[in-house]
C-alpha cells in the first residue's frame, strides 16, 4: 500500500493524451502559462501529480521531434512515475476483457505485442481511488472517460484540473493602451 503523507489531498494520474495536450497548448516556456507549470511542478514531489510507469514507456516510444515531453519526464521521474503494482495490473484484467471488442484497445499495439497504458491507468486509479486527467473523447463509449465512468473512477481533463486547482487567467484592469 502506498503511503500517501497529504491525506486529503486529491491525487491526480495523467495519461499520455493530457501530457501532449498540456505541451501543446500551454508551451512550458511560455510566461503566460508559467503558473500552470509551476502549480503541477508542486504536486509533483508531494506525490499528488503522478503518472504510472506504462505512460513513460508511451512518450519515450514516441519517434517524432517533439522531445519536451521525454526530458520533463526524466528530469522528474523520481517523484511523477510510479510503477504499476501488481493490484493495479489485476484490476486492469476485467477492464481488459470486458473492452477487448470495442476499439478501447490499440488494434496496431495488440498486433506488435506492445502494452498499452489505458487499461493499467484505469486499473491503477480504481484500486487505489485516484482522479484519472485525460484528454480523450467524452462522447466517444470507447475512450478513457466512458470506460472510468463504467468503473466507478472520477475523471477529467487538464481544464478540469486547472478549475479544480483554482488556476485561472486574470486581466489586469485599468490598463488602456
Amino acid at each position: 500500500m502506498e503511503i500517501n503523507f497529504y491525506e486529503n489531498e486529491t491525487i491526480y494520474v495523467v495519461d499520455t493524451s493530457a501530457l501532449i495536450m498540456l505541451e501543446y497548448t500551454y508551451k512550458y516556456d511560455n510566461q503566460v502559462f508559467k503558473a500552470i507549470w509551476e502549480e503541477i511542478e508542486d504536486l509533483i514531489p508531494t506525490g499528488c501529480f503522478r503518472t504510472i510507469d506504462f505512460v513513460e514507456d508511451e512518450i519515450n516510444s514516441y519517434e517524432g521531434k517533439e522531445d519536451f515531453l521525454k526530458k520533463w519526464i526524466k528530469k522528474w521521474k523520481k517523484h511523477f512515475v510510479h510503477k504499476t503494482d501488481t493490484a493495479s495490473i489485476t484490476a486492469s484484467i476485467p477492464i481488459i476483457n470486458e473492452e477487448f471488442n470495442t476499439g478501447f484497445l490499440d488494434a496496431k499495439k495488440q498486433s506488435q505485442g506492445k502494452e498499452e497504458a489505458d487499461p493499467y491507468l484505469l486499473g491503477y486509479c480504481k484500486t487505489h481511488d485516484y482522479v484519472l486527467i485525460t484528454n480523450e473523447s467524452k462522447t466517444k463509449p470507447n475512450k478513457i472517460p466512458a470506460i472510468a465512468e463504467k468503473n466507478g473512477i472520477k475523471c477529467i481533463d487538464i481544464n478540469d484540473f486547472l478549475k479544480e486547482r483554482g488556476l485561472r487567467m486574470e486581466r489586469r484592469k485599468g490598463n488602456k493602451h
